[in-house]
């Protein structure tokens, strides 16, 4: 039986949990990276990106405005788990050095269960 297992640690305390579904284990990446990221509401969200994203253009010309990334578990629990793996791997894009600054590490494997 394949079961999607999450692993992590922060600041040297090691967690884990197993999914049944690879669905699950996506959503479960993203809630602890939101967790991480202290983002609860679309205004913490943009901030969160903004802080990541935006960088000061050319004297004339328009500054890049970063895209949001969705952080809604509502709409999340639509998407598959193709979108959700995206969308995680954008999380993990724009956060990493908040990451290695404070020994955050998360990540999700496929494991077999034998009997």
């Amino acid at each position: 039986m394949k079961v999607w297992v999450m692993q992590g640690s922060y600041e040297g305390e090691l967690f884990s949990s197993v999914h049944l579904t690879q669905k699950g284990c996506a959503m479960a990446c993203i809630a602890d990276i939101m967790e991480f990221l202290d983002i609860d509401d679309e205004a913490s969200m943009l901030d969160a990106i903004q802080d990541r994203q935006v960088y000061e253009a050319p004297v004339g010309e328009k500054d890049d405005i970063a895209k949001p990334i969705e952080w809604d578990q509502e709409k999340l629990k639509e998407m598959t788990s193709e979108q959700l793996w995206k969308i995680f791997a954008e999380w993990s894009e724009i956060s990493w050095d908040r990451m290695a600054d404070r020994s955050y590490n998360l990540d999700a494997n496929p494991v077999e269960i034998q009997a």
